[in-house]
């Protein structure tokens, strides 16, 4: 029998024929929540951890720095709920599977803009209370997408909305143009090309003031934890929507909240959220209770075709962990 690596239960589900395909290691499920899993580890002797979206605070860094260190894989792109001040001090690595679920994400932003601009939740549900009464909407092509965070997933949307929607897209990011072209080695004019995007700026300020949609793709850091509040959204044009499918603490969910009921927004279509699962910051600001808001529970990235990705990018981090070829994982901060 192989090494053996423990899968978070919802996770191993998810991409269970690769896990059970895997050769070299055995992949078996366990509890996500953390006292239960950091347990098995320790009673298994697993150095491999795959995991979800869950929190992880404490011991299950413990357990597997007592198997003298060990791997938490994260299945999906996100890490912010594992701590890797933590994960350092008790000689974990950590690992992502970058750039396997781009394209569902970025569907699924497109997805949140057109329920919006068509009212399709609005619609849906009062057809099936018993009305058959129509409400008016607005066509995408022609509006101007802002994106906000102009990585691969945000380039993925900017793609889909120009070419596919007739969209103009504006992109916005902090990191100056040769910086990227420092880092992608090509010419930053290409990528606009590429992507469908006419602009790119640092000006932050101007993507908000010229946006009919805003598409959010910011990854969580000290710079960017409620980046998106009540000054940034003020900018907005009145009737303007935000679509967020990167990380809910990007926004300030209140300052959003009162946008939204007093009409100063249009909509916004959300699948991330500050609670996992969602509990209100404010209880007197809950978004369910908001009539042009369009939610969904995180599911950006998981489709079929993104869940046999991640499970394959998962299983080759633990071959490669186990092998002891630490320089060929996908390691994050």
């Amino acid at each position: 029998m192989g090494d053996l690596v423990l899968v978070t239960e919802a996770e191993y589900r998810k991409a269970e024929a690769v896990f059970r395909g895997a050769s070299g290691a055995v992949f078996e499920a366990a509890p996500a929540e953390e006292a239960a899993l950091a347990q098995r580890v320790s009673a298994r002797g697993a150095r491999v951890v795959v995991v979800g979206v869950a929190p992880y605070v404490g011991p299950l860094y413990e357990s597997l720095g007592a198997q003298g260190g060990g791997l938490i894989a994260r299945f999906g792109v996100g890490h912010d709920n594992v701590s890797k001040p933590l994960a350092q001090r008790h000689g974990v690595r950590v690992a992502n599977t970058p750039g396997v679920l781009d394209g569902s994400v970025a569907e699924h932003a497109m997805w949140l803009m057109g329920c919006m601009a068509r009212r399709i939740s609005r619609l849906e549900a009062a057809f099936r209370a018993g009305q058959f009464a129509g409400e008016t909407g607005f066509e995408l092509c022609g509006r101007t997408l802002g994106i906000l965070g102009f990585g691969n997933i945000g380039r993925r949307v900017a793609a889909m909305a120009h070419f596919g929607f007739g969209m103009r897209v504006v992109a916005g990011d902090n990191r100056a143009p040769a910086e990227i072209e420092g880092r992608e080695g090509r010419p930053l004019e290409d990528i606009l090309v590429e992507s469908g995007t006419e602009e790119y700026t640092t000006d932050i300020e101007a993507v908000f003031r010229g946006a009919d949609v805003l598409s959010v793709h910011l990854p969580v850091t000290p710079a960017t934890l409620r980046f998106i509040n009540r000054e940034r959204l003020s900018w907005m044009r009145r009737g303007a929507m935000v679509v967020n499918t990167a990380r809910g603490a990007v926004i300030d969910e209140v300052a959003l909240h009162d946008a939204l009921a007093a009409g100063a927004l249009g909509g916004a279509g959300l699948d991330v959220f500050e609670n996992e699962p969602y509990q209100p910051v404010h209880p007197d600001k809950d978004l369910r209770r908001l009539p042009n808001v369009v939610l969904t529970p995180h599911v950006g990235s998981n489709t079929v075709e993104a869940n046999r990705r991640m499970g394959e990018a998962c299983v080759l981090n633990a071959a490669h962990f186990l092998a002891g070829r630490i320089d060929q994982l996908s390691l994050v901060g």
